[in-house]
């Protein structure tokens, strides 16, 4: 492989990461613009991410059901989540 090659691989794996980190930029944006929409005000997004995190990291497996009576039980009884934002959050929230 000769200088020209190996420099365009390099150009094409940086473009493909910073691709991917623009989508993961843009899947925060649509989480946390849907999260708005169920309830969630911008000065209580950092709060709901921390619980959320924790609610999701302990327990991978959990239903949907079970992660909104948790919430409601901390005192998120204004939000109820939906199956796509609890998807969107499971990818987003490890990098918040």
């Amino acid at each position: 492989m000769d200088g020209g090659d190996c420099a365009q691989s390099v150009f094409k794996k940086v473009d493909y990461v910073t691709s991917a980190a623009q989508k993961k930029q843009q899947l925060k944006i649509l989480l946390v613009e849907r999260l708005e929409r169920q309830g969630v005000e911008q000065a209580q997004m950092s709060g709901f991410f921390r619980e959320l995190e924790k609610l999701l990291s302990g327990l991978p497996d959990v239903t949907l059901p079970a992660v909104n009576a948790r919430l409601h039980y901390l005192g998120w009884g204004g939000v109820t989540l939906d199956y796509h934002s609890m998807e969107l959050a499971a990818v987003c929230l490890g990098d918040w």
